[in-house]
């Protein structure tokens, strides 16, 4: 009973860093100004929905199939393939709109986000399902 408040910290964490990784991203870009609270809560937004969808639907079943066929792989197994495989069809999409909805430097602040946060995520759910009992 006690992995679903741990499990949900680190969903939380993932959230965060990856919120992390867009603020950085913005402040890198424009030089460490003239990006807004508009420009956070915008891409915050999307990537908190977006993201929380992605964990519901894509990651927590991946990594569940993954610790099934994998009981045994290590660490790093689940943070790749959260961050790297599982968001496969995100990067893809978000590599479609480059030119067409979005300007390449957005798509690649969300592509890094998605990265960090599914990496995170895949790290505490290997933490999370691998704990001794």
């Amino acid at each position: 009973m006690r992995k679903i408040p741990t499990f949900l910290l680190w969903v939380f964490a993932a959230w965060l860093l990856g919120l992390i990784a867009i603020v950085l991203a913005l402040y890198i870009s424009n030089g460490g100004s003239d990006f807004t609270v508009t420009d956070i809560m915008g891409f915050g937004v999307l990537f908190v929905i977006v993201s929380g969808i992605l964990m519901l639907m894509l990651y927590t079943p991946g990594l569940f199939w993954l610790r099934r066929r994998a009981p045994q792989k290590g660490r790093l197994l689940f943070p790749l393939t959260a961050g790297v495989f599982l968001n496969l069809p995100i990067f893809i999409v978000l590599g479609f709109l480059i030119g067409r909805k979005m300007v390449a430097s957005e798509a690649l602040f969300f592509m890094l986000a998605f990265l960090v946060s599914g990496m995170v995520f895949g790290l505490g759910f290997f933490l999370v399902q691998h704990r001794p009992r």
